[in-house]
């Protein structure tokens, strides 16, 4: 915290004292919601809900973001360590089938600490929820304490990736982040209800105009992993509602039925298996609603 280089991008600012990088976000985690979620892939939501964790703040920034109102990590719950910890016993006790990490790492320090108080009392999977736009040192701290990761993989083509989130090194950083996961937590396993108990989800949202892209980022996949061994979550949920009106233009309107199923049609090609979506979850009402903090009872008090 006193020289965040906790992401890609290495700011280098002392969070500790009250400086802020490009991710916006505070020395400690804040907390914009901690709910049962039940919008997640079927063997993460299950029958009771993943027991998601938003937190503020973000190290990528993507322009069309559906999380945009806590992305500048000016709201939220601040929590500590020993706070975070409780927060995620609370959600098992609710009955969250996992505790579900969204947008971690710029907290990654603190959010160890609290898996390192938490863990052993967590009956359920911990699962790092992320953009894909990660250092590989900082996730081997969370070697041993995540079960599931969850990264998306966004873009390919650098000058893609700067239009979108000024991130032009975007698909370095993802393709050495998702071979560093899957070393951690090794080949998909579920339990007897068919919940995801252990592995890789690599998710990626197509998006208008960016077939192409897409094709590359699932063969660059493919290059990397076994992908038998893990699942790919291919998103047709791109909604134009969050981008704003100068956002690149393809960004202004939804993905065609074409451009989605010409994607699908290559990751069966090349052999993934997983999870795909009707172009009815282009919707923003799947979106959570940020304005009204939700936590477990337990923290309400």
């Amino acid at each position: 915290m006193a020289f965040c280089e906790l992401c890609p991008r290495r700011c280098g600012v002392d969070r500790t004292r009250g400086e802020r990088g490009y991710c916006g976000a505070p020395a400690l985690p804040h907390v914009a919601r901690a709910a049962l979620h039940f919008f997640e892939e079927p063997p993460i939501s299950g029958t009771r809900g993943s027991g998601t964790v938003f937190f503020t703040g973000c190290s990528l920034g993507c322009v069309f973001c559906q999380n945009r109102a806590i992305r500048a990590a000016k709201s939220g719950r601040e929590m500590d360590a020993s706070a975070l910890a409780e927060l995620f016993l609370a959600l098992e006790k609710e009955g969250a089938h996992n505790i579900n990490l969204v947008t971690p790492t710029h907290y990654a320090d603190t959010v160890r600490a609290a898996l390192l108080l938490a863990k052993d009392r967590l009956s359920i999977p911990v699962i790092y929820n992320c953009g894909g736009y990660e250092r590989v040192e900082t996730l081997r701290a969370f070697d041993g304490l995540v079960d599931v990761y969850m990264p998306d993989f966004k873009y390919m083509d650098a000058a893609w990736a700067k239009e979108c989130a000024n991130a032009p090194d975007y698909a370095e950083w993802a393709g050495a982040a998702i071979v560093e996961m899957y070393r951690q937590v090794g080949a998909l396993s579920y339990d007897e209800a068919g919940l995801l108990r252990r592995g890789l989800i690599v998710r990626h949202l197509v998006l208008p105009g960016a077939r192409a892209d897409s094709a590359a980022i699932l063969r660059r996949i493919h290059e990397l992993l076994p992908v038998e061994e893990i699942a790919l979550s291919l998103m047709a949920q791109y909604t134009p509602d969050f981008a704003p009106d100068d956002a690149p233009r393809a960004l202004l309107r939804r993905v065609t039925r074409f451009e989605y199923e010409s994607v699908l049609s290559l990751a069966e090609e090349l052999g993934f298996r997983g999870f795909s979506q009707s172009r009815g979850a282009a919707n923003a009402a799947y979106t959570p609603d940020f304005s009204i903090p939700v936590f477990p009872e337990k923290e309400k008090a």
